[in-house]
């Protein structure tokens, strides 16, 4: 893990490596203004995907620029509130979670890479930590608010695993990941 990660910090210096995060970090800001509400503290997205992408393709470090930019941008573009850190600092370690685990692996494996990713995501950092985020914000208990993400979550993982993996399986057709090998 530690060679994949020095391999991801190397790769940010890459001209073609950077501006593939900046267009990936655009993607970001532009799924970031597409938001299903489903309650104070619910709502459906799928910002996910270009973090995800950043973390198959280029590795830990341009991941987490991606959902850290992506989610400082996003917010200066589409205020819904004051900004909190702690959402940014939720977006920057999803991407260090999907580039841990996506980064150069196998194809015939990546199928279970993504849906481990993507359940780690969901529940440490979208129940977990913006839960504990939320009560900051919202006048109920972590639990209250851990309890409708959580189900919120588990509907939508299947959703996300099934569009995250599509995604990925497109752009190997297309070439994609080699043109930054």
């Amino acid at each position: 893990m530690f060679k994949n990660f020095k391999d991801s910090a190397r790769n940010i210096r890459n001209l073609k490596v950077l501006c593939a995060t900046a267009l990936l970090s655009a993607l970001y800001v532009a799924l970031y203004a597409v938001k299903i509400p489903l309650g104070e503290q619910l709502r459906i997205t799928f910002t996910f995907v270009p973090i995800a992408l950043a973390g198959w393709l280029f590795g830990i470090v341009p991941a987490g620029c991606v959902g850290a930019l992506g989610d400082i941008l996003g917010c200066a573009l589409f205020p819904q509130g004051a900004y909190f850190f702690g959402y940014t600092l939720t977006s920057m370690l999803s991407g260090v979670i999907f580039g841990a685990l996506l980064y150069r692996k196998e194809p015939k494996k990546l199928i279970w890479y993504v849906i481990i990713s993507k359940f780690l995501v969901s529940l440490l950092l979208n129940v977990g930590l913006n839960s504990y985020w939320a009560t900051f914000f919202v006048p109920k208990s972590f639990w209250v608010i851990a309890w409708g993400k959580l189900i919120k979550n588990a509907l939508m993982l299947p959703v996300e695993i099934i569009v995250l993996f599509a995604v990925i399986e497109g752009l190997k057709r297309a070439g994609v990941q080699k043109m930054y090998k």
